[in-house]
């Protein structure tokens, strides 16, 4: 007689759901709040999520293409809102539904309304009317504490790379250039702006350049002025570089500029592991005072010369 017990049978390893799958599921359930905040570091993939709830909230289907014909979806932020236009919506939002579905307003860049539009909304927030979701995205910061009170978090981490080149090969990518795009993005709205513009693949072409002239011990300030006009966008595409070159002096392969695997293994050579991260420092602190509105152009020509003292 066999006595030798039988080994349990192995259970496939799932993967915890994505925070789409989290927010879509809390939706269908009704287990989700009437005001809602969805926070996360790319505003262009929160603005997908927000508009595939909303389309699952008012027509059953998370499919946003839907919102085009919803009369009962709202949605504001692309134009400065006034505070007529909050209490014109407020008025419409005690009447019926158009639709026997749910109604839903999606204030994107709701950091950008001023305290008496924020004022105006407060009560409706803490009190909506029957089947009105809100849903709300930009920065936390720009948001008076009672807005924020009166808006449960939903937290929506910045989405893996496969997700991006999902998303870029529905807006018409084909996958080779959604995979490259992506790595090379690090978020939807850049990848998406590496799809569709060549200047902005070029005005990473430059500033990568650039970047590398430096770290051969050339001193190209004249560079400094063609990347003024987007300044922030040519200091992440630096820094983007730089930490592949600090991957790969801990043995990985580079990650977010792939193609460039041979350059970056030459110059990860050239340093220590210290000097790469005093370099990316210098950047990172050069990246804060533009997003400040600091001079562009004065703050590349210091950095250029903070980043060749740095290596002489």
């Amino acid at each position: 007689m066999n006595t030798t017990a039988s080994s349990p049978m192995a259970m496939p390893c799932q993967s915890p759901p994505s925070a789409e799958e989290r927010l879509l599921a809390a939706l269908r359930t009704g287990r989700f709040p009437h005001a809602c905040f969805v926070a996360c570091p790319d505003p262009l993939f929160a603005e997908g999520l927000c508009r595939r709830a909303a389309a699952l909230w008012c027509a059953g289907r998370a499919e946003a293409q839907l919102l085009k014909n919803l009369v009962d979806y709202t949605e504001l932020g692309e134009e400065p809102i006034r505070v007529d236009r909050i209490r014109e919506l407020i008025g419409e939002l005690q009447k019926r539904p158009f639709d026997e579905g749910g109604r839903c307003v999606y204030i994107r860049n709701a950091h950008t309304m001023s305290e008496p539009v924020q004022n105006a909304l407060l009560k409706t927030l803490e009190e909506p009317p029957n089947g009105v979701l809100f849903l709300l995205t930009g920065n936390e910061s720009g948001l008076l504490p009672t807005i924020r009170s009166r808006c449960s978090r939903f937290l929506c981490p910045a989405p893996q790379r496969e997700e991006i080149a999902a998303l870029l090969i529905e807006a018409g990518a084909g996958q080779a250039d959604a995979a490259l795009y992506a790595a090379w993005g690090g978020t939807m709205g850049r990848a998406l702006r590496l799809y569709q513009s060549e200047d902005f693949r070029a005005l990473r072409e430059q500033a990568q350049a650039i970047l590398r002239a430096l770290l051969l011990g050339r001193l190209p300030l004249e560079g400094a002025g063609a990347l003024a006009k987007e300044g922030g966008e040519a200091a992440t595409f630096m820094l983007s570089l730089l930490r592949d070159i600090l991957l790969c002096k801990q043995g990985l392969l580079a990650t977010e500029n792939p193609e460039q695997q041979t350059e970056i293994s030459s110059l990860a050579r050239r340093f220590t592991s210290g000097r790469i991260t005093c370099i990316i420092n210098i950047l990172a602190d050069g990246l804060e005072r533009l997003a400040g509105n600091a001079s562009a152009q004065a703050t590349f020509t210091s950095l250029f010369t903070q980043i060749a003292e740095e290596i002489s």
